[in-house]
């Protein structure tokens, strides 16, 4: 196996040292960076030597341990600061729909509904989302009870308890004290189902995206159809609309 260019090497090394002061729960020796890297000592004296220089790292002269540096930061915020959030969640649905097949969706909060602000199609469309905007009440869907589950018993009583919830299928959650239920376990397991309850063959998963303060702003989802949903793609599906929220989160900014 040819071995990799001694820029590529050296280029490696770098990242791998920055990720590692970045992540790790506390400041790391150079001890406990050479063991976990397998680095030459000599060779990381040098590379870490040139980071403090360039100031993406900083040493602590009295405990000897490394930090994440000044223009680290600053080249972190700026990456933030350029992101568009509109994009990064068109980008990040897009995604999930290719790596799935199906159709995939991004919708916020207005009062007891949702509207819809992006959508990829899949190669078999089964959404009743015909355009960008589109408005629904948030109880029928996973994307609406993913975003009802982040806000507290008052406010989601002030929004649905007093309110017939429509129903749209024969699995419709139109009992108050049973939406409740869902939206708890929702909020638990970071994902929210509708199974059938808003078209009939219609599966749908969602989970949470958050903005830089920890607060949930947008929910994005997979459609399938009920055929597809067999337990390992449903698992599948669960997995990768997670990841692809929480790589949408981290873009646009969440600690």
């Amino acid at each position: 196996m040819p071995q990799k260019p001694a820029v590529v090497k050296s280029a490696a090394r770098t990242l791998d040292v920055i990720e590692l002061i970045v992540q790790c729960p506390k400041p790391p020796t150079f001890t406990y960076i050479q063991e976990q890297l397998d680095i030459p000592k000599s060779s990381l004296s040098y590379l870490l030597q040139e980071l403090i220089n360039r100031d993406y790292i900083e040493m602590d002269a009295d405990l000897r341990v490394y930090y994440p540096g000044l223009k680290l930061v600053q080249v972190s915020a700026s990456c933030i600061n350029n992101t568009s959030t509109s994009r990064e969640i068109a980008l990040g649905i897009k995604k999930l729909s290719e790596e799935l097949g199906e159709t995939t969706h991004a919708g916020i909060l207005d009062g007891r509904f949702i509207i819809y602000i992006s959508k990829y199609q899949g190669t078999k469309d089964i959404s009743l989302v015909t355009n960008i905007g589109f408005r629904i009440p948030a109880h029928a869907t996973a994307i609406g009870k993913m975003l009802l589950s982040s806000l507290d018993s008052e406010e989601i009583a002030a929004r649905l308890k007093n309110v017939t919830l429509e129903k749209y299928t024969e699995n419709t959650l139109t009992s108050y004290e049973r939406l409740v239920e869902e939206l708890h376990k929702s909020a638990q397991h970071h994902y929210a189902i509708d199974r059938q309850e808003i078209i009939p063959g219609g599966i749908c998963v969602a989970a949470p995206v958050y903005d830089r303060n920890h607060k949930m702003i947008v929910a994005i989802s997979v459609t399938m159809p009920v055929i597809r949903a067999t337990e390992e793609f449903l698992d599948e599906a669960i997995e990768k609309v997670k990841r692809t929220a929480e790589h949408i989160s981290l873009r646009i900014g969440k600690m």
